[in-house]
């Protein structure tokens, strides 16, 4: 097997990852990393990339749940990181109102950046009351018709 880079590697995590959420099988996702990377990869490798996504999804998980307030300024980092890019677009377009294509651009942007913040809004009272509620793991088992409520 090749060797790969770290870019290499990080996009087989991210494609394994997503395509094994969506229930793609082992071989098309085999497929998929070599048309992306032009190497290839064996169902032993794909195996051991599905065990190392879950161990670090494991251990964030552990660090999420032991530093709630961690967690908490990071979410809040990135409210400021969203409310800082809004900004800066508001600057473009005032800069730019004679060009409208950058005007449409950045309001296109800023558009995306207040869907995400509000998003943000909605989830913070959830997060701020029910971070130290979360389960002991990350597995959560229910029965047939029993429904569970997960943050997101």
């Amino acid at each position: 097997m090749p060797k790969f880079t770290a870019s290499e590697r990080m996009l087989i995590q991210n494609l394994v990852c997503n395509l094994s959420n969506k229930r793609i099988p082992d071989n098309e996702i085999i497929k998929e990393v070599y048309e992306r990377t032009k190497k290839t990869i064996s169902k032993v490798t794909l195996f051991n990339v599905r065990k190392r996504i879950k161990k670090e999804s494991s251990k964030w998980y552990t660090q999420l749940r032991q530093g709630e307030y961690e967690y908490i300024h990071e979410f809040k980092e990135r409210i400021n990181e969203i409310v800082d890019l809004q900004r800066q677009h508001h600057e473009i377009i005032i800069k730019n109102q004679d060009n409208p294509s950058v005007v449409q651009t950045s309001l296109a942007e800023l558009h995306k950046l207040n869907i995400t913040l509000s998003n943000y809004f909605d989830v913070a009272p959830v997060i701020s009351n029910g971070i130290t509620a979360l389960p002991a793991t990350p597995e959560v088992r229910t029965t047939p018709g029993e429904r569970k409520n997960f943050i997101v």
